[in-house]
């Protein structure tokens, strides 16, 4: 039987034995853990979405109408005559008869003709169209005016019966011409520096150079 024998080197201890074959065992080197390794995206600049708000000034004209409960419309009652409304008027333009409601439309100046993308809006029953520099703004509301006024749906003032038709006699159907600020909101968008979202974190595992585990 063969003896055997021990010797130490760097980092490794060899054993040698008899018989028909033989092995040798080497130790691992040391190793090292680093865990919560984090890699972060590179920056980079992105448009992000923001709600924005301006006014602009335009000539409008109003067309108005009394609906009734068959939905069949009827000019709607005038209080004054003429188109211009003027600068510092408040008040009502446009009252309904008893029973029908009014559904009025503001129609872009240069699409008179035709009343092309012309907004519609309807009052409630016993509503008049007010035209007021000193009203707040609220439901029915449709668009500040010069001065900060209003064109809005309100409670009609009491007035004697029959006075719509005779208001209609009077001074016919007919359209309103204002110039009114509307506040416009819209989606506008600014330029920010971001870091891509593809950051990650794992773990890496160092072993102690040359060597290892040999079986």
């Amino acid at each position: 039987m063969a003896g055997a024998g021990s010797r130490s080197g760097a980092g490794a201890v060899v054993y040698g034995g008899g018989g028909g074959g033989g092995g040798y065992y080497a130790a691992p080197g040391a190793t090292g853990l680093i865990q919560g390794l984090n890699v972060e995206g590179a920056l980079k600049k992105k448009k992000v979405a923001y709600e924005a708000k301006r006014t602009r000034t335009r000539k409008v004209v109003i067309r108005a109408y009394c609906i009734d409960d068959r939905d069949t419309p009827h000019p709607a009652s005038q209080v004054f005559a003429g188109e211009d409304v003027i600068a510092g008027y408040e008040g009502e333009l446009y009252r309904c008869i008893a029973g029908t409601r009014m559904q009025w439309t503001l129609i872009d100046w240069s699409e008179r003709a035709s009343n092309a993308g012309g907004k519609s809006v309807f009052c409630q029953k016993g509503e008049a169209l007010y035209y007021d520099e000193g009203l707040a703004g609220g439901p029915g509301d449709e668009a500040g005016a010069a001065h900060g006024g209003r064109i809005a749906c309100r409670p009609q003032r009491p007035a004697r019966d029959c006075n719509e038709r005779s208001l209609l006699r009077r001074f016919g159907a007919g359209v309103k011409v204002v110039t009114i600020t509307e506040i416009e909101t819209y989606t506008a968008y600014r330029e920010e520096t971001v870091r891509e979202e593809s950051s990650s974190s794992f773990s890496m595992s160092l072993d102690g150079g040359v060597g290892g585990t040999i079986y």
